[in-house]
């Protein structure tokens, strides 16, 4: 097998030294990493139209719609904090507790549809991890100069 290694680098080295490579097009440009080498031929065409329209496979956009779902829950949660609880207005602590219970609520739903997502999912690569509500919670309720409890 090292022969027949040596004897193929062999003839490569010789091919670039006579210059056989060097009028191959495309020569010098990146490459173009935008098509799937392992893609339907018969599709190619469809999927790069989708692409350029900026749709993209189901299981993506869903993922994108459950970052956004949890990315307006967390801003909720922190614009409560800072009304209700941050400015020591004590009487309001009752909304806190709302947005609180309305955030784990939304949380669930959220972790409903990552199960699902992770269902559709082509690898495990792709996987999201559920959300954590109390940790988010308790991240967001921490004055900024003490450390998270263990």
């Amino acid at each position: 097998m090292k022969r027949l290694e040596s004897l193929a680098e062999k003839a490569i080295r010789e091919a670039i030294e006579n210059g056989e490579f060097d009028d191959l097009p495309g020569k010098g440009e990146p490459i173009d990493l935008q098509e799937n080498p392992f893609e339907d031929p018969d599709l190619l065409v469809v999927h790069r139209l989708l692409r350029n329209a900026g749709f993209a496979p189901a299981w993506i956009e869903e993922r994108k719609d459950i970052d956004a779902g949890l990315e307006a829950a967390q801003t909720k949660l922190s614009r409560a904090w800072t009304l209700f609880v941050q400015g020591g207005n004590v009487a309001s602590n009752p909304e806190w507790e709302r947005s609180v219970q309305e955030f784990r609520e939304t949380a669930t739903e959220l972790n409903q549809r990552i199960k699902i997502y992770n269902l559709k999912a082509p690898a495990a690569v792709f996987h999201r991890r559920l959300i954590d509500a109390n940790k988010i919670i308790e991240m967001t309720s921490r004055p900024a100069d003490k450390p998270p409890s263990s």
